[in-house]
């Protein structure tokens, strides 16, 4: 079984190793309506989470880790299958950012963390791209600077890519420009599924002023 230093070590690389590209909330899904017992738990969790993890994280459904090596909870669940930080959790586990607390939960503990963790997930799939891969060097949003000077803001790639080549481009992959021993990564390549998600994040941050790529 993966140990969870090694998934939060997968989770602190990842977006180092896979490209760089701020925070818009995720567009909203309405789900089904939680029963009065499910809202509790929620709540138990993210007392929990806010007594325990941040601190380091960033809990809830915005905003950046206090420590940037923390990663967001709100991406969790996509990289990892719940059951495993579950089991994690209750076993008792070491996290890989420092400054390296341990952590056990009881099982009624650890189920509201997970149950907390499920409500705040981005349901957006181009934001939860973006946010893994790109904003440790790019804005993301429509009105913020990106953390690496070098970094054009996503908000202004329609001012230098048309729709289709910027398309061909991510799939061949894209060398990064601002490539120094502070930010450096490996070509940007992205699959289909992938770069249709990113090219509809670009559309929903569109203004007259920044727009998206256009066609062709």
């Amino acid at each position: 079984m993966m140990k969870w230093s090694a998934l939060f070590a997968a989770a602190v690389c990842g977006p180092l190793l896979a490209g760089c590209m701020d925070d818009l909330s995720a567009g909203s899904v309405a789900g089904p309506r939680l029963s009065d017992e499910q809202t509790a738990q929620i709540e138990d969790g993210r007392a929990i989470a806010e007594g325990n993890c941040a601190a380091c994280h960033a809990i809830g459904s915005q905003g950046d880790s206090p420590n940037p090596l923390a990663p967001r909870f709100r991406l969790l669940l996509s990289r990892y299958k719940a059951d495993v930080l579950e089991t994690e959790l209750n076993e008792g586990m070491r996290v890989a950012h420092a400054p390296m607390p341990q952590f056990q939960f009881k099982p009624e503990a650890t189920a509201s963390l997970i149950a907390y963790l499920r409500s705040v997930q981005t349901r957006d799939p181009g934001l939860a791209l973006v946010e893994q891969r790109c904003s440790r060097c790019h804005a993301i949003g429509a009105t913020d600077t990106s953390p690496y000077p070098g970094a054009q803001p996503f908000r202004k790639l329609g001012q230098r890519w048309w729709r289709g080549q910027l398309r061909d481009a991510l799939k061949t992959g894209i060398i990064v420009e601002h490539d120094t021993a502070e930010a450096r990564v490996p070509p940007m390549k992205l699959n289909d599924a992938e770069i249709d998600a990113l090219l509809a994040y670009l559309d929903s941050i569109a203004t007259k002023e920044n727009p998206a790529p256009k066609a062709p």
